[in-house]
């Protein structure tokens, strides 16, 4: 009975609603970690300041559990893999303890 259960609940569809389609172009991310979260921060890169200083501004920020993060990383992992390699340079990143 558990698996019959188990099976219908693979095969439920779900419908996606968009409800922001803006997309932002990001460059640079911000790592922060905890042992009950993971925030990344994101920014299409440096700006200098009037005083000629550099700034990162942040445009996004996504928090998720630690497995979710993992859910993502395999995800993201999967595409890539399936996309050409190509000789860009990586994008800068930073890790950060909350």
């Amino acid at each position: 009975m558990a698996d019959k259960k188990t099976e219908a609940q693979k095969q439920q569809m779900v419908k996606v609603r968009y409800e922001q389609t803006r997309a932002e172009y990001a460059a640079q991310f911000v790592l922060n970690m905890s042992e009950e979260e993971i925030v990344i921060n994101f920014s299409s890169g440096m700006m200098p300041d009037p005083a000629g200083e550099n700034h990162l501004p942040i445009h996004s920020r996504i928090a998720m559990t630690p497995n979710n993060a993992r859910k993502l990383a395999a995800l993201l992992n999967q595409a890539l893999s399936q996309q050409p390699k190509t000789t860009a340079a990586p994008a800068s990143t930073e890790k950060a303890a909350k």
